[in-house]
Formats: C-alpha cells, structure tokens, sequence
C-alpha cells in the first residue's frame, strides 16, 4: 500500500505542474481577488477533475474514439481560451487589490458568489478536452503499467488528487500574499503575461485539432 501512496504523490505532483488554463487563472483569483475565492474555484476545478477521472476510467476508448473523429472540439476550446487570453492581455486593471478582500466577503461573497467560483472552476476543465485526455493517460498508465486494480486504484487517485489540491493551495497562498506588494504597472503586465499564456495554450489545442484533422 505504501508503494501505491508513493506513486499517487508523485504522479500528483508531477500533474501539480501543468500550466494549463486552470492554473494561470487560479493564479490570477488568487492575487485580484483574495485567498478564500481562489479556494472555491480551485474546489470547482477538484470536482472537475473528479468527473473527468470517473469518464476516463469508465468510458477511455469511446472518448478516445470520439475525440479523434471530431477535432473541431479542440477547435472550440482552443478560441474560447485565445479570447479569454486576449481579454486578460487588452484589459487593464484600474486599481490594486488590498488586504481587505482577504478578510471582509460582504454581499460580493454571498453564498452564491462563491458557489459560482465552483462552478467556473468546473467550467474552466469542462471546456479544455486536454484534461480529459491527460486523465486518460493517468488510467492507462496506472492500470496497465503500474497494474493496479480495484480498491489499490481508488487509494491511488485518491492520492494523487489530494496532491494535487495541497499543491494547489500552496500556489494560491502565496500568490494571495503578493497582492500587498505589487504596484498597478506590475499587475497589468502580470496580467499580460497570464493572458499570454491563455493565448499560447488555445494555439497549441487548434494545433493539436489540425493535425488531428490531417
């Protein structure tokens, strides 16, 4: 078992470092927005995750087979993320986040509010096809190299998305403590940089759905 733990942390971790769109806007609720926000859509993108690893999984070769035959998916979610980008890279932030965000959530940290963070969370993997795929990966590698089966799977992933989270909000922590140190400049480039990273992200998926297409 404690072979199993092993492998679900590092695999973990090794996911923790995919700079998908996810992280680049976690990141960036982390800083405009507080700690405790960024939390809540870090929980929408866990239960994303959950889903897309329970589809894998159950449904890996029909999914396979369904991806393949339809590249303009990847099409799709590759504009989504190059507007998303755009927006972030054209639009400038007026003022700076202060400490107060971080302590006082009023009527702007409803209830409500926050369960819509979750469901952006869940919306920001709902529209990447890439997760899905990489969840397909995590499967087969685990199933058939690693050739764990029944309650050692569950203990595995379960692992592995409990990295992920706590690596997470390592991320996020410290992210939020930079909201006190940068000036305006230094977040609208910042910002820039996030946006590009969108961009860059949604390029490579239209890539990928190209040559999918060829």
């Amino acid at each position: 078992m404690a072979s199993i733990i092993l492998n679900g942390v590092l695999f973990g971790l090794l996911l923790s470092f995919f700079f998908g769109p996810a992280f680049f806007i976690l990141i960036d609720t982390s800083i405009n927005k507080g700690f405790k926000k960024a939390l809540f859509l870090d929980i929408g993108i866990l239960l994303s995750d959950i889903l897309y690893l329970i589809a894998a999984y159950l449904f890996a070769e029909k999914i396979n087979l369904y991806l393949n035959n339809y590249p303009y998916i990847k099409y799709i979610a590759g504009f989504a993320f190059i507007v998303l980008g755009f927006i972030y890279v054209v639009k400038k932030q007026n003022h700076r986040p202060t400490a107060q965000l971080n302590i006082t959530y009023k009527e702007t940290s409803s209830r409500k509010a926050l369960m819509g963070l979750i469901a952006k969370g869940i919306g920001l993997n709902a529209i990447n096809p890439g997760v899905l795929l990489y969840w397909i990966a995590a499967c087969t590698y685990a199933t058939k190299t690693l050739e764990i089966s029944d309650a050692k799977l569950f203990y595995y992933f379960m692992t592995t998305l409990l990295t992920i989270f706590i690596v997470d909000l390592v991320k996020i922590y410290f992210a939020s403590k930079l909201q006190s140190k940068l000036n305006l400049k230094t977040l609208n480039n910042l910002k820039k940089v996030l946006g590009i990273g969108l961009i860059a992200f949604g390029l490579f998926m239209c890539l990928k759905g190209f040559n999918a297409a060829g």
